[in-house]
């Protein structure tokens, strides 16, 4: 069974201003004549979530910093929960390979990721 994303301690996946974006996977065939034909990998649209979370308390940096080391950065898939329905979206991975997380102050640290939606 693929984990979950951690959530707050507050209950929420994520903090305002939440970014989201949708696309689909294009193949682009450059010719010598310098035309190109374009293609869609997959007929549905994903979407990606931008996760900027600030003023964490040292337990949420290490469930975070926890969780990322359990994913192996991008390489497994998760469930996550759509922070604006509350759905739970099957086949997500984590958007880079690296986490980077800053301790601003005392008991106050900061981090940002992106939630990829995948076929699997």
């Amino acid at each position: 069974m693929p984990a979950t994303f951690p959530l707050l301690s507050s209950g929420a996946v994520a903090q305002y201003p939440t970014a989201v974006v949708t696309g689909q996977n294009v193949q682009a065939i450059r010719f010598l004549d310098g035309s190109d034909q374009r293609y869609l990998q997959q007929g549905r649209q994903f979407r990606s979530w931008q996760i900027k979370l600030n003023l964490l308390n040292e337990a949420e940096i290490a469930r975070l910093e926890a969780f990322f080391v359990a994913q192996q950065g991008d390489y497994l898939t998760f469930n996550f929960p759509d922070p604006f329905s509350g759905a739970m979206v099957p086949n997500c991975r984590l958007g880079a390979p690296g986490m980077e997380s800053a301790y601003v102050g005392v008991d106050t640290g900061e981090t940002s990721l992106w939630v990829i939606e995948t076929n699997g």
